[in-house]
């Protein structure tokens, strides 16, 4: 019996010693995604642990909220235990295991620029890496399943063909008229997916040494610190070229010609020489996302900035008066000195950009207030004192101008240069409002504020303030200005509604088909009201302007959005 027993217990013991090697033998650890990404990369963008993300997704309170009413599962996640046995063992389904171990990854490496006819089209160069911990055999025919369903979605029949470069095989994915591509490589444990072969080699010899990475660069460490990158779900990155991108890529919406290219480059490359870089992270706090963003200014610009930029005294979020109960958004603008702010920023750019792209600058400056129908900056921030506010009625409207009225009669002058000749008057309570004889234009002095926009959505400001209806009285901004720490020196505070952007995000994920939002409209309406504003602030702090915001599913739910094709269910 000693002998069975003896027996037994060293069967025991072995088995635990052999669960323990395996355990430690199929355990992951985490691989700086960096290394992936080329030094001289335009952004980067990792998140470590999917899982994370998609529990705090479900645990927001908008997709408490909305997914009921919207028909999304109120969980994303297949059963828990099986993930964390999939993640500590490496036993369960090629899904369940890559959703559990991977790591992911987007860089982005260039774009491409195309003119047809008078229509300008700008390709971003995108590698998404996925470190999936995983072997090669067990991981790659399901990623490719799934780059293939992709192809096919969106290609229609696409063309598949497979070769060696540099010892690497390359899987691709090709449209009919072999425009548009999706290129594959599989490395160790690694697949890396893009839409440009050289861009999906690169990322592969900075792992490998090749080329520079991103891992080691100064900027990118000072930036994961400044951000809490070790905290955050989702990190992201920004070069001082790729910030001349994206700023170019903004500069060019619209855009119809050659001209329209050569004018985005000079504004992009002046603006941009005014910033080093930007970090970025994302995480889930208190039923919402939280964003944050470092923008390192370029040396110098902090210092010359910072004397007019940073306010004097703290804002008064219950002094409202003008913006509307029911306005999409409102932001406010909070400077030391106004006319300072103007002159520095003239002068950061005359002493940063080339001669070329001062010049070109100056009207760009002086444009910045035209749409509020304001057409001599110079004379305007002479006039207006240091808090400002700009309201948007509707998500996609015109906004409203509020100011201080320092110089009644300046303001005046500049209103009745947009007005025209002859502008008729009307009260709105015991206001005034003057509205233009040719178009829709109004502008009002009403106290001792200064309002300028369209007409109607003037006119519903000042019933605002004559009913006493603000925004203030509303539950969404009350919840969301608790967030705010008015303590702090704030130039910049938007608060704008989250409701559509929440809506937009959790219908990606639903079950129902699209016609059926048609008739459930009014509950998914209802339900988005209970929603919080969202909320974003940008204080100058140090060598750098920092800005944090919360929201429903910040700006990587955005992103989603923004870049998930609309297809009919």
């Amino acid at each position: 019996m000693n002998r069975i027993r003896r027996a037994t217990l060293l069967l025991v013991l072995l088995l635990v010693a052999l669960a323990a090697v395996w355990l430690f033998w199929s355990r992951t650890g985490r691989t700086d995604m960096a290394t992936y990404a080329p030094a001289d990369c335009l952004a980067f963008v990792e998140a470590n642990d999917l899982t994370e993300v998609a529990r705090g997704i479900e645990g927001t309170e908008a997709w408490k909220t909305l997914a009921g009413p919207v028909g999304a599962p109120a969980n994303l996640l297949p059963n828990r235990w099986f993930l964390r046995l999939a993640r500590w063992t490496g036993i369960g389904s090629a899904e369940a295991i890559l959703l559990a171990r991977s790591q992911v990854a987007i860089v982005f490496t260039g774009a491409e620029a195309s003119q047809s006819g008078s229509t300008l089209t700008v390709k971003p160069l995108a590698t998404f890496v996925v470190e999936t911990h995983t072997t090669q055999r067990r991981m790659r025919p399901t990623i490719e399943r799934h780059i293939e369903d992709l192809a096919r979605r969106v290609y229609g029949e696409p063309v598949l063909s497979r070769k060696q470069v540099e010892g690497v095989e390359l899987s691709e994915w090709s449209s009919a008229d072999g425009a548009r591509h999706i290129v594959a490589a599989f490395a160790d444990t690694v697949a890396i997916i893009g839409n440009d072969e050289p861009s999906v080699l690169h990322c592969l010899e900075a792992k490998r040494g090749k080329r520079p990475a991103l891992a080691g660069e100064k900027q990118l460490a000072d930036l994961r610190q400044k951000v809490d990158s070790s905290e955050a779900n989702v990190f992201g990155f920004v070069s001082k070229s790729g910030l001349k991108s994206l700023l170019q890529a903004f500069a060019l919406r619209g855009a119809s010609s050659s001209n329209d290219l050569i004018a985005s480059q000079i504004f992009s490359d002046t603006l941009g020489s005014l910033i080093d870089g930007l970090g970025w992270s994302s995480k889930f706090v208190d039923g919402m996302v939280e964003d944050r963003s470092s923008i390192t200014l370029s040396q110098g610009v902090a210092d010359k900035l910072r004397g007019s930029f940073v306010p004097a005294d703290s804002l008064a979020l219950s002094e409202l008066p003008f913006v509307p109960a029911e306005a999409y958004s409102v932001s406010l603008y909070h400077f030391r000195d106004v006319e300072g702010v103007w002159r520095d920023l003239n002068s950061v750019i005359a002493s940063h950009a080339d001669v070329i792209g001062a010049i070109a600058t100056r009207p760009l400056l002086r444009g910045l207030l035209k749409p509020y129908g304001i057409d001599d900056a110079e004379a305007f921030v002479h006039a207006a004192g240091t808090r400002t506010q700009t309201i948007r009625l509707e998500e996609n409207s015109p906004s409203v101008l509020v100011t201080e009225a320092l110089d009644r009669a300046a303001l005046r002058k500049l209103a009745l240069r947009r007005l025209g000749p002859k502008p008729k008057t009307e009260s709105v309570g015991d206001l005034e409002l003057m509205l233009s004889s040719t178009d829709n234009w109004a502008a009002s002095l009403a106290v001792n504020q200064f309002l300028s926009g369209p007409a109607e959505a003037v006119r519903r400001c000042l019933l605002a303030k004559t009913q006493s209806k603000s925004i203030t009285s509303t539950d969404a901004f009350r919840t969301s200005q608790r967030l705010v720490d008015v303590s702090l020196p704030i130039t910049v505070l938007t608060f704008s509604s989250d409701q559509h952007a929440a809506i937009s995000f959790v219908e990606l994920f639903s079950q129902h088909e699209r016609s059926a939002f048609s008739s459930g409209a009014p509950v998914i309406d209802e339900a988005s009201r209970s929603l919080p504003f969202a909320v974003s602030v940008v204080i100058l702090k140090d060598a750098a302007l920092e800005w944090t915001s919360r929201s429903s599913f910040g700006l990587v739910g955005s992103l989603l959005v923004t870049l998930t094709p609309e297809t009919a269910k």
